[in-house]
């Protein structure tokens, strides 16, 4: 019998309902189904949240939170091959990024947020208009949150959207992509395992134009936390407008590596590499973009050349396949379709290689790079979510900061120069929400993460990314001793 993914609420899976099948990328052999949750399905994990959060908030503390999440960080340390298995056979990203990246760093973002005292729920305050008051302002948690993660890095994504609410004292229904649900549902059983309470954490399986919808356009809950494409970000953020929901969006990119001619090329080579080929070119930050000093751009394509042949395709859960394979179908028929429109246009495709050893029948495509092209091209501005490099020269620091600003994002940039001191001004100056200096990829779970422009609002990780689940209280403790609010009462009370 085939295995079916089902909805996890109140501490039970549930598998009742309409099916879904669930193939994998990696040789597109049918993994089992999921659940395509209804309305009512979805209203009732957010009644049982609810609920949770009631109970929960009132009788935890900051302290308990963080002991129950460092609980779950063993239990995730002591199944990290399970979890890198699952998570390579369903998003069809290496077995060697999962084993050595994805999984270890979702590992030590979740004891991040287990350990660390840097945020504080409540500060005192004083009233200078009111000499003998005190107050107090609180963060106090927005109650029923609803998370919405991508298919591309459905792992650490769930942690973001899971871990930093919960701490903050919310609960949450999370709903993973229908392309990954695997490592999330894999997540929320072993918070149960950890002993956080049933209900807490919900998990509703389905497709984003049904289970999401329904999740979004509910009235009952009090914050959305969404991560995904821009034009789904604004969809969410209009429904959210309606029910007037605090929203946290991550969304698109389209990055830019900066490359001086003064940088340590063969350093820059490698980080440009990984920061475009690097899952396959699927994710949010990825430097899809290299802008580069005119005088060495050649020397430099021709070092990216001879990296890029040495790259081993293959399959993905062996350990010596370097390129990852494209999640899903429809994301490989867009980065066909604009690569096409791109050499249509005149656009040159200055590197490509073939796939031969990729397995039959997954889903996959070569890295590429393409030159010759215009800013303000369909290819130079869309987001294209997949492992294609766009190259333009520059020839000075003002143009190159003009090209890095030159697109409707801001998600991330990278300066490769052995001149800091520039490379700090030009940081100053990219309309970004993290900027690289001579690194790229490398993520901190203490550093704040979020997007300018239209690559979103809100920010995830560090202190700012906790904050980010909660509304803020003022309690005012009043003291008559200097007569203030008498003075105050009076000019509507006349005294008698």
């Amino acid at each position: 019998m085939d295995k079916v993914f089902g909805n996890i609420i109140n501490g039970k899976e549930e598998t009742d309902g309409e099916k879904i099948p669930l193939n994998s990328p990696v040789d597109g052999s049918l993994i089992g189904y999921i659940v395509n949750s209804g309305r009512e399905t979805v209203e009732r994990a957010i009644k049982s949240s609810r609920e949770a959060f009631i109970k929960f908030y009132a009788s935890s503390t900051i302290s308990s939170r963080q002991k129950l999440i460092g609980k779950l960080a063993d239990i995730v340390q002591e199944k990290a091959e399970t979890y890198a298995q699952l998570e390579s056979q369903n998003t069809g990203k290496t077995i060697r990024q999962s084993t050595f990246m994805d999984i270890p760093l979702a590992i030590s973002h979740i004891r991040y947020f287990a350990e660390t005292d840097e945020f504080k729920f409540q500060r005192n305050i004083t009233h200078p208009e009111y000499p003998g008051t005190e107050g107090i302002v609180q963060n106090a948690p927005m109650g029923v949150v609803a998370s919405i993660a991508p298919w591309n890095v459905p792992f650490l994504m769930a942690v973001w959207k899971v871990i930093p609410p919960v701490l903050a004292g919310n609960s949450v229904v999370i709903k993973p992509s229908h392309y990954t649900p695997l490592t999330a549902m894999e997540l929320v059983k072993d918070m149960k395992v950890a002993g956080f309470p049933d209900g807490l954490v919900n998990l509703v399986n389905g497709t984003g134009r049904t289970t999401g919808t329904y999740l979004i356009e509910s009235d009952n809950i009090d914050m959305i936390s969404f991560t995904g494409s821009t034009p789904t970000g604004s969809k969410v953020m209009e429904q959210a407008a309606k029910n007037i929901k605090k929203v946290s969006l991550e969304l698109g990119g389209k990055s830019p590596n900066i490359v001086f001619a003064d940088a340590d090329l063969d350093h820059a080579v490698k980080g440009v590499i990984f920061g475009i080929f690097l899952n396959a070119g699927q994710l949010c930050e990825s430097a899809s973009r290299l802008i580069i000093e005119e005088s060495v751009m050649d020397k430099f394509l021709e070092k990216m050349k001879t990296y890029l042949d040495s790259m081993k395709s293959g399959n993905p859960m062996e350990f010596e396949t370097d390129i990852s394979a494209i999640t899903t179908r429809e994301q490989k028929d867009k980065i066909d379709s604009l690569i096409k429109e791109t050499v249509d246009a005149g656009g040159k495709i200055f590197y490509s290689r073939n796939m031969k050893d990729a397995p039959d029948h997954g889903i996959y495509f070569p890295p590429t790079l393409l030159s010759g092209l215009h800013p303000g091209s369909r290819v130079s501005d869309e987001e294209i979510f997949g492992p294609v490099l766009t190259v333009y020269p520059f020839r000075s620091e003002e143009e190159a900061i003009e090209l890095a600003n030159g697109t409707k994002y801001g998600l991330a940039a990278g300066i490769w120069t052995r001149d800091l001191n520039r490379a700090a001004r030009i940081a100053s100056m990219i309309q970004a929400g993290t900027v690289w200096i001579n690194e790229y990829h490398l993520l901190s779970a203490a550093a704040p993460r979020g997007g300018f422009k239209k690559s979103g609002i809100g920010r995830e990780l560090g202190i700012e990314g906790i904050m980010e689940y909660t509304q803020t209280r003022h309690i005012f403790y009043g003291n008559n001793a200097s007569g203030m609010s008498d003075i105050a009462y009076g000019i509507l009370i006349k005294s008698t």
